[in-house]
Order: C-alpha cells, then structure tokens, then sequence
C-alpha cells in the first residue's frame, strides 16, 4: 500500500518542488529584470533633468545678456523683453534644479519632478523661448 500511496503523491510532489523552483528563478530574474528596468528609467531622468538644467543655464544667460544690453543701451528698441513673471519662475525653477538630488529612497522624488516639468513648461512659454518639440523629446 506504501507503493500506491507514494505513486498517488507524485503529482503533488513534483507540484510543489516545481513551485518552489519557479519561485526561486522567478525572484533570480525579477531582480535582473528589475535592475535593468530601474536602469534605464534613471538613464532617462537624468537625461531629463539634464535637458531641463542645459535650458535654465542658457535662459539665465540670455536673461543677463539682456539685461546688460538693456542697461547700456536704453535707446535701443530691438532689445528683448522677458516678462518680470517669467524671470521670476526662471528663478523659481533654477532653485529647483540646484536643489533637486537623485536620491531614490526619497518618496517624493516623482512629486519634484513633476513641479519641475510644470515649472520649465511655464517658464518657457512665459519668456517666450522655444523648446524642443513634444515628439522629439524622449521623455
């Protein structure tokens, strides 16, 4: 009768020992899976933050070449005009760049991002500087 019931529970058996190993290579390849897949995500928000910190520099530079343009040639008509709320979200958004760190055990990283984009869209549009297009960006 030993026999029998041993050969009833092979099905169980093999079940069982196929899930735990199913588990175990899950978990071995969910790690590589999920390493590769954080590493290209943090590829494309440095990138991201990268875009968004070349744009502030370049601004902030047209910014005090205007304004030391318009300082020495009050009499010049052709001279830009920056509107004083877009230097001011210039400023805002510089600040949250010089402050935004990637520190992913940071819970409000995406929420920072976030104001981030919502800044750079505003401020662009308010200094009246183009950007690149929404489909040639990658982000």
């Amino acid at each position: 009768m030993k026999e029998f019931d041993q050969l009833l529970s092979v099905e169980s058996d093999a079940y069982i020992s196929s899930k735990e190993q199913g588990i175990d290579d899950g978990k071995r390849l969910g790690y590589v899976e999920g390493y590769q897949l954080g590493f290209e995500k943090g590829i494309e928000l440095g990138q991201e933050i990268g875009y968004y910190q070349s744009c502030v520099t370049v601004w902030n530079h047209l910014v005090s070449i205007n304004n030391n343009n318009n300082n020495n040639n009050n009499n010049n008509k052709n001279n830009l005009k920056f509107s004083v709320r877009g230097i001011q979200n210039l400023e805002k958004l510089t600040k949250l760049l010089e402050d935004y760190h990637l520190d992913f055990n940071d819970e409000n990283i995406m929420n920072t991002l976030s104001e981030i984009r919502l800044k750079f869209k505003l401020t662009s549009v308010q200094l009246g500087l183009q950007t690149k297009e929404n489909d040639e960006l990658s982000f």
